[in-house]
């Protein structure tokens, strides 16, 4: 029955207007989950944003504030993604959806990333991303340095 109505959508069509276009990514840095590399952001979440990106067609513009204002920002829908090693018990629920968690440390801290309240779509499709490489997020994670 929902296949005919749609579902699931987004309220300010986020994963329409990337598709092919631009994500506008927010972050800030917390090794290991995001790294500053001048130009762009790597550690996990850089890489894995990207790849979410890059299965749109859309190319990643890099923002750079502090966690609160990253959090203002996408509140007010001027990010459509923000990755700054956030946890899945931090009290911005109310106000930004997190994903599902793609990694669970020994502290019990699952790792997510936020999305726009209301875009639902848009959280799906990056829901799904996360579960498809979440076996390589982990050992990446796990992989001790040489």
């Amino acid at each position: 029955m929902l296949v005919g109505c749609g579902l699931p959508r987004d309220a300010a069509g986020t994963l329409d207007r990337v598709r092919n276009g631009i994500v506008r990514v927010g972050a800030a840095e917390n090794k290991p989950w995001t790294v500053d590399g001048g130009d762009r952001f790597e550690g996990v979440e850089g890489q894995l944003v990207t790849a979410i990106a890059g299965t749109v067609g859309a190319r990643v513009q890099w923002v750079r504030m502090p966690e609160f204002e990253l959090v203002d920002a996408l509140h007010r829908r001027q990010l459509d993604i923000v990755i700054a090693g956030f946890h899945d018990k931090l009290p911005w629920a109310t106000e930004i959806a997190f994903t599902r968690p793609y990694f669970t440390g020994d502290d019990g801290k699952a790792r997510v990333l936020a999305v726009p309240a209301g875009e639902n779509a848009w959280l799906l499709h990056v829901d799904r991303e996360i579960e498809r490489r979440k076996s390589d997020l982990r050992a990446a994670l796990l992989r001790k340095p040489s």
